[in-house]
């Protein structure tokens, strides 16, 4: 078997393998390095000024004949070169590296390289210009775009009429309130806010005055509503407060307060005095789901509605 395996690797096509692998190899290193020398401009600058030392080396061999000249003359090209290399590399190369750093924005900033940089008055100094005039243009139109999403996601969240925030922000901010509500074992009471004849507000008076009655009841109700509540225009001339912290009987207390204050309201438009009522349903509980409890308020202001309107009333089981 093993005679076999040695006839094997005598053929001619393994030996051709043996002589060719050795060049395989060599080529694959020379395009390891042809690939370094093409990414590095060093490299790119060393192999030039080595280039012209060798030529430079190759005329002196021709031209002069003692031996001792050529090697005092080939000394003082090589402090040439080392000098020519040393200010290439100062002026050029390092420079070139460092706003090559810069562009990626993955490496420590010197700020006196920096500075140095934005100084030169050649074309590295007006390519550091134009990288900081770029990098500030990203900056604006990030901060723009970051300023114009938040502005779309405020009026996204808010009633363009009375200011309020809408149903989309209860949708969004409502289950993590109730949420924490649920985990500190605390109540939340939800009041539905319905005005009353509000049809015949618009109908006797004008679409422009049950508008204005709609912003000043909304400030009347933005003052019982504390930094932690929710208060949102639900749409048409029903409002949705939600109270966290607080129970049955606090919510009548506060319920009772706003249905004395919104029907106190003095609304002047024209010269007519507008009167405005409301009716109010309430759910409190402390653990129930957001929509549940705004189901529960909603059928107790039908409740309030056929008890005669501007009166108060809470849903039953709560």
């Amino acid at each position: 078997m093993s005679d076999q395996t040695q006839l094997n690797w005598t053929t001619p096509k393994t030996a051709s393998y043996l002589l060719m692998r050795p060049m395989f190899r060599l080529a694959a290193w020379l395009q390891k390095k042809i690939d370094l020398f093409r990414r590095s401009l060093a490299r790119k600058v060393a192999i030039v000024l080595a280039l012209s030392c060798v030529t430079a080396m190759l005329i002196l061999a021709v031209v002069l004949d003692d031996w001792g000249q050529i090697a005092v003359v080939f000394c003082v090209l090589l402090l040439l070169l080392l000098a020519q290399w040393l200010l290439l590399n100062q002026m050029v190369v390092l420079p070139i590296k460092t706003l090559q750093r810069l562009a990626r924005k993955n490496a420590v900033i010197d700020e006196l390289a920096d500075a140095r940089l934005a100084a030169r008055g050649d074309e590295i100094g007006s390519l550091r210009l134009t990288m900081l005039a770029s990098d500030h243009d990203v900056q604006s139109q990030q901060k723009a775009m970051q300023k114009l999403t938040e502005k779309m996601d405020a009026d996204r969240r808010h009633d363009p009429l009375t200011k309020l925030h809408n149903r989309r922000h209860l949708d969004l901010q409502g289950p993590s309130q109730f949420e924490m509500a649920h985990r500190l074992n605390y109540s939340v009471s939800v009041m539905m806010i319905d005005l009353d004849l509000f049809k015949i507000i618009n109908d006797t008076y004008g679409h422009s005055a049950g508008d204005r009655v709609l912003i000043e009841v909304s400030q009347a109700l933005a003052e019982h509503c504390r930094v932690y509540d929710i208060l949102i225009r639900f749409g048409g001339e029903e409002f949705t407060l939600v109270l966290m912290n607080c129970d049955h009987q606090q919510s009548l207390q506060i319920a009772e307060r706003i249905r004395e204050d919104i029907a106190g309201l003095q609304i002047a438009f024209e010269e007519h005095m507008i009167p405005v009522t409301c009716s109010i349903g309430i759910s409190s509980a402390k653990r129930m789901d957001m929509d549940e409890m705004i189901q529960l308020a909603d059928e107790a202001v039908y409740e309030a509605k056929s008890a005669g309107r501007n009166c108060v009333s809470h849903a039953d089981g709560c």
